[in-house]
């Protein structure tokens, strides 16, 4: 098997409890995916944190006419990463939704994360984070469409509407992600 990356999706503090745009149950998110990352980096995967970075006047904030409060604005304390998250020295860190339009859901999106990831010889990529039904789905989606073996790490990911989830697995599943838990896909590397 290739080389592996470890996507985490938007585990910022905007998306966490008391921020800005949370989703839900996030905080039981951060002790199993530190562990995992810390388990992935011992077993040689390249680490990806991805995160909103958008411009003061993004348009998809609600005072500019978009359905989203304020959230990760660039250089702002909401678009940090969430402690005790906290990436490395050679691990990459990829601002996404720096355009003033656009969703800017995808990891992949005007990023340039594919080329990187290709110049390090990634094949496969593990999908986590914030918030499945958006950020998490659309990175996933273009994992694929890249041609990444793209898996979903279905304990480590939370939605904004939990109700969504099994919707989105479904959907992911059917466009060629497999879905596994953290441990299962540490195993593989």
């Amino acid at each position: 098997m290739g080389k592996a990356a470890l996507i985490v999706v938007d585990v910022q503090r905007d998306f966490c409890e008391g921020g800005a745009l949370a989703a839900r149950d996030t905080l039981s998110l951060l002790k199993p995916l530190q562990q995992t990352i810390e388990a992935a980096r011992r077993g040689g995967a390249l680490l990806v944190y991805t995160k909103d970075w958008h411009p003061k006047e993004h348009r998809s904030f609600q005072s500019h006419g978009g359905p989203w409060p304020v959230h990760c604005a660039a250089d702002s304390a909401g678009a940090q990463l969430m402690p005790p998250l906290q990436a490395r020295t050679g691990e990459l860190v990829i601002h996404k939704g720096t355009q003033l339009d656009g969703a800017g859901y995808s990891g992949f999106e005007l990023t340039g994360l594919e080329d990187r990831l290709r110049e390090l010889n990634v094949e496969r990529v593990g999908v986590s984070g914030i918030a499945t039904e958006y950020c998490v789905r659309a990175t996933a989606l273009d994992g694929l469409q890249a041609g990444f073996d793209t898996t979903v790490l279905t304990d480590i990911i939370r939605a904004v509407n939990p109700n969504e989830t099994p919707k989105v697995l479904t959907e992911l599943s059917k466009a060629g992600a497999k879905m596994a838990t953290a441990a299962e896909w540490l195993e593989s590397l």
